[in-house]
């Protein structure tokens, strides 16, 4: 989907606030609430927005960052671990790995768990993974 000046604001507004009404929106760029609900739809149903998420203050939280390297086609291995719905991120990416998982859990055990699942997917060679101490 090509996306015009309208459809990159309202994204830009979803981003900073992903409860922001589409009336709100629609007064905001100067078009109908219609519009606006209209345009989010075509992105949600084309996967120019993938989710809508609440960032949660407190609580502990683990973070990893999981870099893999394909057993054959990269894109393959990206969909099979995609298919998972375990994960936060995922980006296919250049240099010595082919991809790069971001995880996010309860407790390590839980980060554990699904690195544990991502290895068994058959078209991983191998991994290597880095746990968040904290976050800035």
């Amino acid at each position: 989907m090509k996306l015009d000046a309208v459809d990159e604001r309202i994204l830009e507004m979803l981003k900073s606030d992903s409860r922001g009404s589409n009336v709100s929106i629609a007064k905001t760029l100067g078009i109908t609430e219609g519009a606006v609900r209209w345009r989010i739809k075509k992105m949600v149903e084309t996967g120019v927005i993938r989710r809508f998420t609440a960032e949660i203050s407190g609580g502990a939280t683990t973070f990893a960052v999981l870099m893999i390297k394909a057993r054959g086609e990269t894109k393959k291995m990206m969909a099979s671990i995609a298919g998972l719905k375990i994960h936060r991120d995922a980006y296919e990416i250049s240099g010595e790995y082919d991809c790069c998982i971001i995880l996010e859990g309860s407790s390590v055990e839980d980060i554990d768990q699904k690195i544990d699942q991502i290895r068994k997917v058959k078209e991983v060679a191998d991994t290597r993974t880095f746990i968040s101490f904290g976050r800035w």
